[in-house]
């Protein structure tokens, strides 16, 4: 049961993991693969900003102030429509409102996308059930593997025996990472089911709990709230509003304001800020909802450490998967246990490998593995190393043509597809033990190309406006994207090394030893 859920699982959560590490650094990659705006003389005055732009668009209905910050040098405004590109105004010094070019986060998004697609090629909607089912096989996987460990569970515990038995080797890894971070894995197990599948709940609740509908329910538990008046000029401004927020929650700083409801008795203004002393609703941000006219708080559920004990319970639900606590050093940790996760399911896939050629060995007769034996290796080694090089290449791809006519979006998912096929059929044209070193290499190189990058925009800014897209301030998110890409990179060109090195070693064995090569026995 351990081992065909893990196999039937173990390649897409390699996708979901190594892209979920990555989506902990989302709104980084994004700010590192846009183009900026030229923001010189933009206004520092969000209260103005605000004013100015109530005055010029008084029957929008929704409209969101971005405030000042690290990756944000000017407060803006940003509304439109749902499902088309958004509309953004900024103040320049004269006080006057003039257009912004829309500072895209496809990169970002798209990271996040791949990890909650698992990589399928499909819409969100028709994926995210997919990748529940396999959430639910991959919770099973490991209540399974903790039962198969049990007997042997503390004399093997945290050891790795570096024997030149492969699937030895491989087995002590695969139940080291499984282990350290069990906790974690069944966290994301339950949460990501739940989060995929989470349509199907809200159908069998409306079902079976909720027969006249769920909104009914909500309107009925909302407390009632003084008609709010008309006249936005008496409203209180953005600079009180984001006071009266930090006042209900000391320690909550507001980072957008988001104006709902407008022109209606219920307008209300949803206040994203940050707290890493609590758990957070959404990946980085909290919630304040807040009248308005007088700065009353009318709703807390989704505020950092606020709300009733249920509202906490279930944001707390949220915070341990998306890692929305503590601040940069959980997101690192959760980047790491991440990526820990991917290589648990790549190991997982070539025990079974392993254990399917290792049967062979005494059959003299027997020189090829079987073909089903070399498709699963192939498909596991191209799918892998295929996600890590394709990933790092559409955000390359990002950058550099971000200043071009053609759409960050196209860009993304061309590069990333284009390429993740070309690892795939190299893997399968050359068999996966040929082929590692290839790909290892190829995931390194692409992977170094983004501090690469980084450190080459500001000597090519000069050739044009097309390059000055390329070169930005450099921010401290931005030098989180370089360094965890120059490890990984690091990373990868040793493993390419070392599978090099002993795929050296095995050609220079004599013939009766060199049997039945493996993806596995490059490591012996």
């Amino acid at each position: 049961m351990h081992t065909w859920a893990g196999i039937l699982a173990g390649m897409m959560l390699f996708v979901a993991f190594y892209a979920g590490g990555l989506s902990m650094f989302a709104p980084e990659i994004s700010h590192w693969a846009r183009a900026e705006p030229g923001r010189a003389g933009a206004s520092q005055d969000a209260d103005a900003l605000l004013s100015a732009f109530f005055q010029a668009y008084p029957q929008t209905d929704r409209a969101t102030l971005v405030l000042a910050s690290p990756g944000n040098a000017a407060p803006y405004m940003r509304w439109g429509k749902r499902g088309e590109p958004p509309r953004l105004v900024e103040l320049d010094a004269q006080g006057t409102l003039r257009p912004l070019a829309a500072t895209g986060h496809e990169a970002g998004r798209f990271v996040d996308y791949l990890h909650r697609k698992g990589g399928l090629p499909l819409p969100l909607d028709a994926s995210e059930p997919v990748i529940g089912t396999v959430s639910m096989l991959y919770a099973l996987a490991l209540v399974s593997g903790v039962i198969v460990l049990l007997p042997s569970l503390v004399k093997d515990l945290f050891v790795v025996r570096f024997a030149r038995n492969a699937k030895r080797l491989w087995l002590d890894l695969h139940n080291l990472l499984g282990i350290a971070s069990l906790p974690f894995h069944v966290v994301m197990a339950l949460s990501a089911a739940v989060f995929c599948l989470h349509d199907w709940i809200y159908d069998a609740q409306g079902h079976l709990i909720y027969p006249q509908g769920l909104r009914a329910v909500e309107a009925r538990a909302q407390v009632p709230r003084t008609p709010v008046p008309p006249n936005r000029a008496a409203w209180r401004a953005p600079s009180q509003l984001t006071a009266d927020a930090a006042r209900s929650a000391p320690g909550f700083q507001p980072t957008s304001l988001d104006y709902r409801g407008l022109g209606t008795p219920r307008a209300a203004v949803y206040i994203a800020g940050t707290d890493d002393a609590h758990f957070k609703r959404r990946p980085r941000e909290g919630i304040a909802v807040l009248d308005p006219a007088t700065g009353a708080l009318v709703q807390d559920g989704m505020l950092p450490g606020q709300g009733s004990g249920l509202a906490r319970t279930l944001v707390s639900f949220f915070a341990l998967h998306f890692g929305s606590y503590g601040g940069e050093p959980v997101r690192v940790l959760y980047a790491v246990l991440g990526v820990m996760g991917a290589l648990l399911f790549y190991t997982g896939n070539v025990l079974w490998i392993e254990s399917r050629t290792k049967r062979l060995r005494g059959q003299p007769a027997q020189c090829d593995q079987p073909r089903h034996v070399r498709w699963v290796a192939a498909l596991n080694l191209g799918v892998c190393l295929g996600c890590v090089a394709a990933l790092s290449a559409a955000l390359v791809a990002a950058r550099w043509l971000a200043g071009g006519p053609l759409g960050p979006d196209g860009v993304l998912h061309g590069t990333y597809y284009a390429v993740f096929a070309a690892c795939v059929a190299y893997a399968f044209a050359r068999g996966a033990q040929r082929a590692a070193t290839g790909l290892l290499a190829a995931a390194a190189l692409l992977t170094a190309l983004i501090p690469a990058t980084s450190a080459l925009a500001p000597l090519l800014a000069p050739l044009g406006p097309w390059a000055g897209a390329l070169d930005k301030p450099y921010a401290h998110g931005l030098a989180l994207v370089d360094a965890l890409s120059a490890g990984g990179a690091a990373l990868l060109a040793w493993m390419a090394w070392r599978t090099a090195r002993r795929q050296a070693a095995h050609r220079a064995l004599p013939a009766h030893r060199s049997v039945l090569p493996t993806p596995v026995s490059q490591h012996e």
